[in-house]
């Protein structure tokens, strides 16, 4: 072999060898459900510094949907889920009912661990755009049929009635099926704080902590950063990787209810989650950071405060349902270039199946065959 091909074949493992270190092993999407510039802006000016703000790269998003140019957190979790749009209401299936691939089950045929972490119910349109494939966000109680029969590592939220079949107390099923029984034949089940709390590290778990969502945090819930710490904890323990979805779900529904104190205390609560996740991605090295939103809710503005005092006197809101205002992206650790500027949701989702789907070791055994 001559010194030009064992320069070129040299040059080659650097190049694919550098071009591999941009791929993460492990990747964590935080969706902030109707979470706005706006929203974001009266979080920053309330806590005076973010952890978001460790972020390295910063862009937009659009929302819209296939027949729609204002979005429901179905077709919108769908598109950052699969990358691909949808009609509203459409959970992971095209508009014509054929199911999408989504990255949870891409990552899942790669080996790597996956998780869901929500303070809705695991069941809602959000989460079930991961781990599920029906035309109607509402058919909650085939969701939960669905999730647990994914392999899915982790699984904490609420959603406890749609599990349990009609005849116990508290379930919202119209059928004797008794999923939770499914659920518990594989994986660990915890239903309170008391039972998550005393967790250890089961390769398996699943916690759900309410009949449908879970209360406010100003009520007195599981902090979203906590189940973020447990669920890193427990799908780190896989030397392949992992994948896990994290939504703060009820920033949406402060929007509804044009509750501006209600936005603040759930935006904060969900950024508390994104410094979970970053600590993670900083000491780890290999894991990508996504903090992005599948749409805005309520018209949110921020009108009057004061910087000096960290506070926020006067806000106002254009609706009660969403907007189609575009969203903030924001990413940290490899791969990360690839979600600034102005993008689209879907751009978010096939980005991050296209990192899932690498397969580097296969680069470097045809190289030298």
């Amino acid at each position: 072999m001559g010194i030009k091909h064992v320069f070129l074949i040299f040059s080659t493992v650097v190049l694919l060898t550098v071009h591999a270190a941009a791929t993460p092993k492990n990747i964590i999407l935080f969706i902030g459900d109707g979470m706005g510039a706006s929203q974001l802006s009266a979080a920053k000016y309330v806590k005076g510094e973010l952890q978001m703000e460790r972020c390295t790269v910063g862009g937009l998003a659009t929302t819209h949907c296939i027949d729609r140019m204002v979005t429901d957190s179905a077709a919108a979790g769908t598109a950052l889920a699969t990358g691909h749009k949808t009609t509203k209401g459409t959970i992971a299936q095209t508009p014509e009912g054929s199911p999408l691939k989504t990255a949870l089950e891409v990552a899942e045929e790669q080996g790597k661990s996956t998780g869901l972490v929500a303070t809705s119910a695991i069941t809602h349109a959000t989460p079930a755009s991961f781990g599920a494939h029906v035309p109607k966000r509402g058919m909650q109680a085939e969701i939960a049929e669905q999730l647990a029969a994914q392999e899915i590592e982790v699984l904490f939220g609420g959603g406890h009635a749609f599990f349990i079949p009609q005849s116990m107390e508290g379930s919202m099923r119209k059928d004797d099926k008794n999923v939770l029984e499914t659920l518990e034949s594989w994986m660990t089940v915890v239903t309170t704080e008391e039972e998550f709390k005393a967790l250890g590290t089961p390769n398996r778990v699943a916690g759900l902590f309410a009949d449908n969502g879970l209360p406010k945090v100003s009520e007195g819930r599981i902090e979203l950063a906590a189940m973020t710490q447990k669920a890193i904890q427990v799908l780190a323990q896989n030397k392949k990787g992992f994948f896990l979805m994290v939504e703060g779900s009820q920033i949406d529904w402060a929007g509804h209810a044009n509750d501006a104190e209600y936005i603040l205390l759930e935006t904060l609560d969900f950024d508390d989650a994104v410094g979970v996740g970053l600590d993670f991605a900083k000491h780890d090295g290999n894991t990508l950071v996504i903090v992005t939103a599948d749409h805005e809710t309520g018209g949110f503005a921020v009108l009057d405060g004061s910087v000096g005092s960290n506070t926020v006197s006067q806000t106002a809101f254009a609706t009660k349902t969403h907007s189609a205002t575009m969203v903030p992206v924001l990413a940290y650790g490899p791969g990360s270039e690839a979600f600034g500027g102005m993008i689209d949701n879907t751009d978010i989702g096939s980005q991050i199946i296209h990192y899932l789907e690498k397969d580097r070791p296969g680069f470097f055994k045809r190289l030298f065959q």
